[in-house]
Order: structure tokens, then sequence, then C-alpha cells
């Protein structure tokens, strides 16, 4: 979420005093604008152009409009847009000839400054925008604004904020008649995401227009349902963003216009559901391309469909506690999300702007299974002198971790660790004289982490105490056990990779040093071993 623009997002209803058609009895165009180009110290845009495509596409598939009578402009000269809007008044006029209704809808996503809109070196005044679009004779116009006036958060700097902007467009757009909806309010900047490849406001606006924000679940998104989900939707959105909080705001003074539609869902050829229960930040994921289609709060309630294009979905649910990530595939007529059916995941940790982990699930819990070798010392020379071989060439290792975060890089908590050791022997003239030993550690253990996805790689520090048993037996096969106790201190360098349901898989490099095995000479051997270690890791 690093850019931030300079946004106003208006929308202008002008009714005929006589009342307004419904869209289906109407003759409705579209003329939509973008353009990424940057005026005179302004920085190039990087998704208004992307914007403009997905309004014609939102228009053509839920509006009802026909594909031949939706215009899209792109990188337009101020002589192009007049040209464009010059075809549409002509269209409009021999409509209303034939005694046709029209509808006009009208959309630009650029640069703008408090004059006007922004179109490289060009600039085309508002006034003039004003005049242009309701001289056609056109029952009803709509006109939306998402305009960019700074570009990128580090070249705020000494900017105008998007007030002047904001403040003169509606000032030159309102008149009776005329509905202006926009972004912010005239003292906030607006801002757009990189992960969403679009701003937010208008992102939130076409999902509400793909039916989230149908609340009285009739099939159609009128123009209040459009606010009031575009409201809180963007409010919650920038609620956590470095700029802070965007309030959209709304004038109305229509006469006669009734309620307007401006998106019939109900008439998607494939739909998603979330069901009532469902409660959450819902992301839809276009698959394979990994294509964020939308994202919105859920509140249980009420089922919410989402109109979508007919292919393969991944939707991801999440709350503070889970992910539920659910597979659907949208064909004709909607396709139920049936969260029963769905994965569940702990929450995993993302990158933040300073390139450490966001967070990640509070408990990891993790069993490993290892081969490593000891250590030779004082202990172990001693035995080779007294005429005793080294039987096992490699130890094992088991070992369980539970830990707790306690920081979104940080884990504190307990380990236990089983030590296979090693065995040597003493040929005699009846039975060898045998020596083996196996090390349990129990102890405290604190691990930092850095989490990408579902992949943390993590350096972890451990101390404790050792306990070590051993077993003598003599030439006659007598045993005598003992044990012994000792100081113990282990590292561990490692990745987790989380697979999936919060259980993953999990390899290190583990080194540990438990001096705990004394002898009669004063020497003490370290039961700890060096080796590698793989297991199961579980999350929650």
């Amino acid at each position: 979420m690093r850019p931030l623009l300079c946004t106003l997002f208006a929308l202008t209803a002008a009714a005929a005093s006589a009342g307004v058609a419904r869209a289906d009895d109407v003759v409705s165009y579209a003329l939509v604008v973008g353009s990424n180009r940057p005026g005179p110290g302004q920085a190039p845009l990087a998704f208004a152009e992307d914007d403009a495509r997905e309004v014609a596409d939102v228009l053509r598939d839920l509006g009802g409009y026909a594909p031949s009578r939706v215009q899209v402009v792109l990188n337009p000269s101020a002589r192009a847009l007049g040209a464009a809007i010059a075809t549409l008044d002509r269209a409009v006029a021999a409509d209303a000839a034939a005694g046709r209704t029209a509808r006009v809808f009208f959309y630009y996503s650029g640069h703008a400054k408090a004059s006007g809109l922004s179109l490289g070196p060009d600039e085309f005044a508002l006034d003039t925008l004003r005049a242009r679009l309701f001289a056609t004779r056109a029952a009803l116009t709509v006109v939306v604004l998402d305009a960019c006036q700074s570009g990128a958060f580090s070249r705020i700097k000494g900017a105008e904020p998007a007030a002047d902007f904001s403040y003169n467009s509606r000032a030159r757009l309102d008149a009776s008649g005329v509905a202006v909806l926009a972004s912010s309010t005239g003292s906030e900047l607006s801002q757009e995401s990189d992960f969403l490849r679009s701003s937010y406001f208008t992102h939130n606006f076409l999902i509400g227009l793909r039916g989230a924000a149908d609340d009285n679940h009739d099939g159609q998104v009128s123009l209040d349902e459009a606010y009031r989900y575009t409201y809180h939707q963007t409010l919650v959105a920038t609620a956590a963003t470095a700029v802070g909080s965007q309030h959209v705001s709304v004038e109305v003074d229509l006469k006669g216009a009734g309620e307007i539609p401006l998106a019939f869902p109900e008439k998607a050829t494939a739909t998603l559901t979330l069901p009532a229960d469902a409660e959450g930040q819902v992301l839809v994921v276009k698959a394979p391309a990994r294509a964020v289609v939308a994202e919105l709060q859920k509140s249980k309630g009420a089922a919410v469909q989402v109109a979508v294009a007919p292919g393969r979905y991944q939707v991801l649910l999440r709350t503070a506690a889970r992910v539920v990530r659910c597979d659907a595939t949208a064909g004709p007529g909607a396709a139920p999300i049936d969260l029963g059916r769905c994965a569940v995941d702990a929450p995993i940790a993302s990158a933040t702007k300073g390139g450490g982990a966001a967070g990640g699930p509070a408990w990891l819990i993790s069993a490993t299974l290892g081969l490593g070798g000891g250590r030779a010392d004082a202990y172990t020379d001693r035995l080779e002198e007294f005429g005793y071989h080294k039987q096992l060439g490699v130890g094992t290792r088991l070992g369980v971790d539970v830990l707790r975060r306690v920081h979104p890089n940080v884990l504190v908590g307990g380990q236990a660790v089983l030590f296979g050791g090693d065995e040597w022997r003493r040929d005699t003239d009846l039975e060898p004289l045998t020596i083996r030993w196996n090390t349990g550690v129990v102890g405290a253990v604190g691990r930092v982490e850095h989490r990408v996805g579902p992949v943390a790689g993590f350096a972890q520090l451990g101390a404790g105490l050792a306990v070590t048993g051993t077993t003598f037996v003599d030439q006659e096969s007598v045993a005598t056990d003992e044990t012994h106790v000792g100081p113990a201190a282990a590292g561990a360098l490692g990745v987790d990779w989380i697979i999936g349901a919060g259980v993953g898989v999990t390899g290190r490099f583990d080194a540990s040093y438990a001096p705990s095995l004394p002898n009669l000479l004063g020497d003490r051997h370290d039961t700890g071993q060096l080796g590698l270690s793989i297991g199961v890791v579980v999350v929650r």
C-alpha cells in the first residue's frame, strides 16, 4: 500500500424533470477514460488505465451496457478527450431524434489539478467537462472522477493536499439534479494499493457493483447502496495505513429521479456466494493468475454474492485466529462457498514496509528426529587408553519444542531432547566390558524467526539441565546403572514450511553442549551432538 494518490471520486447524476426511465428501458452509453501519463510536476501513475479497463468490464457485464456502446479511451490529449465526448453527444442526439431515452456514464482515472483533469501537458477544465457532458440530451448522466494529483508517498512532500481538487470539483459540479460522491473529505489524501493494483476507493466501488453492496437483495445496486458500501469498506481498508483513514463523502440533490440503479449483479453469468455465517476479511483470488478480484469485510447475518467471470478461484476468509482457504469454480449461476469443506490455516506473517515480519501463529510445536555425532575429549581419550573401542559411529536425536510468540519475530518456550549416546567395548577372556549412555535434556529456548508467506527461517538458543544415564556391563554380564547431572546449552538454525491447515515440515542443523558424564579421574564428557534433524511442525 505504498503509493498514495490525491484523488477525487465524484458520482454525478442529473435527471430530466419528468423523471428517469428504468435502466432496462433506456439505451446506455459509457465513455471510460484512463491515463497514467503525468502532467508538469507530477509522477507517472501505475494503475489508472487498469482501473479504467476494469470499470468498462463491469459496465459491460453488470451495468446493462452493450459492448459496442462502451468507449474506452486511454492516455488521451485534451483534444482527443473532447473528440470522444463529441462522438458520445452525437450518439445520444441520434437516439433522442429517434424517440429513444439515453443514459450516459463517464469515468476518468488519472491526474488532476484543482481546476481540471491533467492529460500530460494538457488540462481539461472541470467547467468545460461539466458543460460538455450535461449538454447531451441524456435523461441521466453519471460522472465518475478518480483523479490523482500527487503520486507516490515519497513524492508528496511539499504537495498541496487533495482538498483543493475535491473542493473545487464539487463546487463546479454541484447543481440541481446532481449527486456528487467524493473519495475523501477535503482534508484527506486518497490512497491506492500495490497489492490490489487499484485505488482503494475504485476497488471497493467496483466490488460493491459486483453485488457486495446489494443490501436489500433485490438483484441490483443503487447509488445509495454503492455509497454506503464504499464508505465503510474504504474506511476499514485505510484505517491502518501510514496516511490514515479515508472517508467517502456525498452530496445529493436529485429531483424526481427516485432510486438510481448502477449495476444489476443478478444478471451475472457467474457468482460466488459467501454464506451468512461467514465473518472476517475476504479475499477472492483468480486462479491460476493469483490476481486479486475482490477484497471486502464480511459480517455475519446475510449471504453476500460477488459477481465474477467464469473460472477457478480461491477464496480466503481471515479472522484473528485463523485463515479459511476455499477453492471454488464459478460457472453459470451461483457457486456457494461451503466453509465446512475448506482448509483451515493459522494466520501467517507478512512482510512490512520495514522488511520484517508483521506477525505469525501464536503457538508453535515441533517434533524432530535427527542423526549426529558426539565429540572426542579427555573422557573418550581415557577410554581408549584403557583399551575401549567405540562401537556406534552415529548418534540419534529426538526432540520436542513448544514455543509461544511474544513478538512478531520472537518466540519463547521449552524444549525436551533425548540423545542416543555412544557404546564402547573392551575385549576380555570372558564377555567384553561394555559402557553405554543416553542423555535427556530439558530446558528453556528462545527463537528469532523471519517469516515470508508459509516459510520461516529461524535461529534459536536454549539452556537447561542434562541428565545422563550410564550402563556398565562387566565380563560376567553384570550390569551397573548410574545417573549423572550437568548443565546443557543448545543452538539451532533451520527452516519451517507450513504446507496447509497449520501443519508443515521443519529441517534444522543442531548443536548441543552437555558436559554431564564424569569419570573417577576428573574428566567430564560432553554428551551433546552436532547433527541434522527433520520433523513435523504445527502452528496455532
